[in-house]
């Protein structure tokens, strides 16, 4: 009977898991959290945030679940080391022996180095239910929270915010909010609609270079233009990084991401997989190495490195950006090369009234998109895209309705039989 071992149980160790089990049905399964949670839908904090959900409605699965299907899930366990020569890992006094590991260690926040906020009990990060719960707990309407990252994780914390306290200001480095996700035009009108419906205050290409305190408490941010904001609360959301730590002292190959085989996210070390925003992906459209940290990305990952650690065949296609997000009830879906450079792109954009769509294309294929308020033809969009469909396929122009009858009979058959790559 295998022994597996999974460490991390968010997206990529729950899928994992999962996987390992329909392959598996007798091999025992050890999950290793050092979080004090079943896993829970990491996206769902910014709503539990503002009261949109409740904890109990965030796990992913029961707890009985779990018992049924034999997996066992060890929270509070932090890993200390993984030893490959011997086959274990050290969580806490207990060594566990494993015949296949999966490190899905996912990511840490990343703190800038700013002045006079270290040890400071108002200043919080935004990536787990942990410090979720530690700002909601602090917020209420008297407080003057700042927030520090206009990318996505510092919106939706920014957002969730703008329910509950007295006032949200939100200072981004970049020109843009969202700038992962969202070209300048739509990004512009993406922050006037947020400063209009959610109140928040934006302070664009600026940043906190200094903290002002009163003991162990941040009472005002300096930012480099100058500006002083008053502060109760400072959200620290600048971005993450992958989570490495323990695939470099074992040794593996790690190159800001740890490094995987693309299609079955084996590590260099043929007994060890790796899964989720800890590892590097290949970004099938330019062929690019990054890290790719979205959720529907570690899900693939981790059902790929499952079916492989239980001798399965499932391997990952590849890898792309995808995004399916809302502020105030404005729906924002972007795939793809959002910000693709080269000559060899170009694209189109539609603006009419409070939609936007911006298709982006290398050549004759869809390389990306962005819909704003836009988004009852993303599927296809990603599919066309995924599937990498030359153009010249279809009948129609794709900023129309697109549907299966953009091809020629013999193509929609095809696609309806699942006959294409």
């Amino acid at each position: 009977m295998k022994k597996y071992i999974i460490i991390g149980a968010s997206a990529a160790g729950l899928a994992c898991a999962e996987q390992i089990r329909k392959e598996d049905s007798e091999g025992s399964i050890t999950v290793l959290t050092r979080e004090a949670y079943l896993p829970y839908s990491r996206p769902s904090i910014s709503y539990y945030l503002k009261g949109a959900v409740k904890e109990n409605d965030m796990y992913l699965r029961s707890p009985n679940y779990y018992k049924e299907k034999g997996i066992d899930i060890v929270t509070n366990a932090p890993v200390r080391s993984i030893d490959k020569k011997n086959k274990t890992v050290k969580a806490g006094r207990k060594a566990y022996s494993y015949d296949k590991l999966c490190i899905c260690t996912g990511s840490k926040p990343f703190v800038p180095p700013i002045k006079n906020i270290n040890g400071k009990v108002n200043a919080f990060t935004f990536l787990d239910l942990a410090s979720a719960k530690a700002v909601k707990t602090k917020a209420n309407n008297n407080t003057k929270a700042v927030v520090i990252g206009a990318g996505l994780i510092g919106m939706k914390a920014a957002e969730g915010l703008s329910k509950i306290c007295k006032s949200v200001d939100v200072v981004e480095l970049s020109p843009r909010i969202l700038p992962s996700i969202l070209d300048e035009k739509s990004a512009r009108s993406v922050k006037k609609y947020i400063e209009e419906n959610g109140h928040i205050v934006f302070h664009l290409g600026d940043t906190v270079t200094e903290a002002k305190s009163n003991a162990n408490r941040i009472t005002s941010v300096i930012l480099r233009s100058g500006k002083e904001l008053e502060c109760d609360m400072l959200v620290l959301a600048v971005g993450v990084r992958p989570e490495t730590e323990l695939a470099e002292q074992a040794g593996l190959k790690v190159e800001r991401g740890i490094i995987t085989d693309s299609e079955t996210m084996q590590t260099s070390d043929k007994s060890i997989y790796a899964a989720g925003d800890c590892t590097v992906s290949v970004d099938m459209l330019d062929g690019s190495k990054r890290v790719i940290a979205l959720y529907p990305n570690a899900v693939y990952q981790g059902t790929a490195a499952g079916s492989q650690m239980a001798g399965g065949d499932i391997k990952l296609d590849g890898a792309y950006s995808v995004n399916a997000i809302d502020f105030y009830g404005l729906r924002i879906c972007t795939c793809g090369l959002i910000n693709a450079v080269g000559e060899q792109y170009s694209d189109r954009t539609v603006r009419s009234g409070d939609k936007y769509k911006r298709l982006i294309f290398e050549n004759n294929h869809l390389v990306g998109f962005v819909l704003i308020n836009a988004s009852e033809n993303a599927g296809i969009y990603t599919s066309i895209i995924e599937n990498k469909t030359d153009l010249s396929e279809i009948k129609t122009d794709i900023f129309d309705t697109p549907s299966l009858f953009m091809f020629d009979k013999s193509e929609r058959e095809k696609r309806l039989k699942g006959d294409i790559a």
